[in-house]
C-alpha cells in the first residue's frame, strides 16, 4: 500500500493570471502607441493637403506663364497684373511681375527685350505667403518698325 500523503490547503502555488500592475503598466504602453499612431495619421492628412493644394497653385502660375507665352496675355514691357483663377475646386488669386532683368548666369544672346516673368499664387484672400511661384524668361516682341531696321 502506498504511504497517504496529506496535502496542505494552503498551497503556495500561484494562480495563473496578471496582476493589477501589469494590466495598468499594459494599458500605458498602448495608449502610447496609439497615440502615436494618431499623430502620424494627421500629420500625413496634414501633408496630402498641403501637397495637392501647391500642385493646384503650380498649376495656376503655370497656366498664366503659358497664356503670356503663348501670346494669349500679351506682355509688351515690364509691368504687374494680378487675377483670379479657379483649379481644383479652389479660387485662388495670381500676381504676375515682368522685369527686364540679365540671367543669373553670363550668356551670349542678344538680351534686349529680355523679361524675367514671375507669378505668385495665393489661397484666395491672403498675400503674406504665396503656395507657389514660377518664373520664365520671355522676349518682348519687336514691333515691325524695330524688325525692318
Amino acid at each position: 500500500m502506498s504511504p497517504i500523503t496529506a496535502t496542505p490547503c494552503h498551497s503556495r502555488r500561484r494562480d495563473h493570471g496578471f496582476t493589477l500592475m501589469e494590466v495598468l503598466v499594459a494599458v500605458a504602453v498602448l495608449a502610447i502607441a496609439l497615440g502615436a499612431a494618431v499623430r502620424i495619421g494627421s500629420q500625413t492628412a496634414g501633408n496630402v493637403v498641403e501637397l495637392r493644394e501647391r500642385a493646384y497653385a503650380g498649376w495656376v502660375a503655370e497656366n498664366e506663364l503659358a497664356r503670356v507665352q503663348a501670346g494669349i496675355e500679351p506682355l509688351n514691357g515690364p509691368g504687374l497684373r494680378s487675377g483670379t483663377a479657379e483649379m481644383g475646386g479652389m479660387e485662388w488669386d495670381w500676381e504676375l511681375t515682368a522685369e527686364f532683368t540679365a540671367p543669373p548666369i553670363p550668356v551670349d544672346i542678344e538680351l534686349e527685350g529680355l523679361l524675367r516673368v514671375e507669378v505668385e499664387v495665393y489661397r484666395e484672400g491672403e498675400t503674406e505667403r504665396p503656395v507657389a511661384v514660377r518664373d520664365a524668361w520671355h522676349r518682348v516682341p519687336r514691333s515691325a518698325d524695330e524688325t525692318s531696321d
